[in-house]
């Protein structure tokens, strides 16, 4: 009966051997399974340390702001109020559910060819909280103004047509011969000969002399009015504006001069001279060297502002007219037209400005740029667009582009936008810095997995410790069973020897 009792307990304890055999194997398994777990939560997060965010950048990547959906197609500091399209590969503009229904309104189907012109005043309004009278008679005042402008450059490319047909140009010889002709200006004496001179005659002459008085008054009083009789003649071939010049420095040249001879002595500096018989000139007379007189004269025009260009030869040319021609009476005339044409192009301005303040008229332009492209190259909608992170992968992925857009006048005078699309991570505006957000999160996710996988792992450690001991003191008991089978077996097979 005991060896069988002892029979019995052996059955029972090998069997719970191999069931903690069985759980043992089972818990390393599960451990294993937990490293596997461990190894993955690892590499994400090392995979989120690398990872890459798109960011928009003002100020050359000093800081930067989220690349989303609103700082690149609402009007905003981000963007400066200029509008960059986030398009499709097939170049349509993607829309968000806000500017879904205003796309529909212009095209239905997403097509290009849109009609934004019939539901601007509309569209508009809605975004801009602006009335959509205002809104119309703003884009009347600027068509007006556009009109008033057409017209200013019209007329301005009319006046320099007429203007080349009623100016004249030459040297300086050529321009003074033109403006004094054979008028008397001076008295010319040589070798006891006095006689009636003239600036044409004279002047580029080898060193030309005028007589004047023999006294300083008499002689600046004379100097005085011979230079304005120039200014006098020259004023009727200048404009209003070169006269004034002329005239300007002629005041100048009659001012140097007064010094001039009030300093001049036996010589003036090359300029005044007196007393000089020796040359064959009257003694006691002061007298003026036309040519250096001219030549100061003219310098002093050019620094008043006096109208000069330049030949081929890079030497001052001048310019005059013929003011008793009809070719000069049609140039006034038309200059005058376009004098009035600008006072009516800045009433034009004046009135435009009085209807919509800057800021309205900064987010009006900036709608009519956007919906005008969705207008002319047609739209999709995409209702994730406006999540920062999808629109990331797909600027990322090269899915989606931005656009800028610039206004263009074609050879008709026509304006139109011409279209400039890239790839984001060409943008200037774009760079790609560390996704400090994913990181982080990536780190919350890493901690807590791990803390979950730690946990499982120490419930897994202490069953397995316990199993152990158990198996251990199973072991112990099977063999002190063994043992007492042993010796109950060798007694009875003794007895029977």
């Amino acid at each position: 009966m005991g060896m069988a009792a002892s029979q019995v307990r052996l059955l029972q304890l090998t069997s719970r051997k191999n069931t903690i055999g069985y759980q043992l194997q089972d818990l390393s398994l599960q451990k294993n399974s937990l490293a596997r777990d461990m190894q993955r939560v690892t590499k994400n997060y090392q995979n989120a340390l690398s990872s890459k965010t798109l960011k928009w950048s003002n100020n050359g990547g000093a800081s930067y702001v989220d690349l989303s959906y609103a700082n690149l197609m609402r009007p905003g500091s981000a963007n400066q109020n200029n509008p960059y399209l986030i398009t499709n590969t097939a170049g349509k503009v993607v829309v968000d559910s806000k500017y879904q229904k205003y796309a529909e309104m212009i095209s239905a189907n997403g097509n290009a060819g849109g009609d934004w012109e019939s539901v601007r005043a509309e569209v508009l309004s809605s975004l801009t909280g602006i009335s959509a009278e205002k809104i119309d008679s703003a884009a009347t005042s600027d068509s007006g103004l556009d009109t008033a402008a057409d017209n200013v450059n019209a007329l301005m490319e009319e006046v320099d047509q007429l203007q080349a047909k009623a100016e004249f140009s030459g040297t300086e010889t050529e321009f003074l011969e033109e403006c004094f002709g054979a008028s008397w200006a001076g008295v010319h004496e040589y070798n006891g000969t006095t006689s009636a001179s003239s600036i044409a005659n004279d002047y580029g002459g080898a060193s030309t002399v005028w007589l004047l008085g023999t006294d300083l008054s008499s002689s600046k009083s004379q100097l005085k009015s011979m230079i304005e009789t120039m200014g006098s003649r020259v004023s009727a071939y200048l404009s209003d504006e070169d006269s004034a010049a002329f005239q300007e420095a002629c005041k100048t040249t009659i001012s140097n001069y007064n010094t001039y001879l009030e300093t001049s002595g036996e010589q003036c500096g090359s300029t005044c001279q007196t007393s000089w018989d020796t040359e064959g000139y009257a003694a006691g007379h002061y007298v003026v060297n036309i040519n250096l007189l001219i030549t100061e004269l003219l310098r002093n025009y050019r620094n008043a502002g006096g109208t000069t260009d330049s030949n081929s030869r890079g030497s001052t040319v001048y310019c005059w007219y013929d003011k008793n021609s009809q070719a000069y009476k049609d140039y006034i005339a038309k200059l005058e037209e376009l004098e009035a044409a600008k006072e009516e192009y800045s009433n034009a301005v004046d009135t435009g400005n009085q209807i919509l303040t800057a800021d309205e008229e900064s987010s009006i332009n900036f709608y009519d740029k956007m919906f005008s492209a969705i207008a002319e190259n047609g739209w999709v909608a995409d209702s994730q667009v406006e999540d920062n992170s999808y629109l990331n992968n797909m600027l990322q992925n090269n899915q989606y582009y931005i656009t800028t857009m610039s206004n263009q006048t074609d050879s008709e005078g026509e304006e139109y936008y011409e279209y400039n699309t890239d790839i984001a991570s060409n943008f200037e505006n774009i760079f790609s810095v560390n996704d400090t957000d994913a990181q982080n999160e990536a780190l919350v996710e890493y901690e807590y997995e791990k803390s979950v996988i730690n946990e499982k792992e120490s419930r897994i450690d202490t069953r397995m410790q316990n199993l152990e001991t158990e198996q251990s003191a199973i072991n112990e008991m099977i063999k002190g069973i063994e043992t007492v089978k042993n010796d109950n077996t060798e007694r009875t097979f003794g007895i029977f020897a």
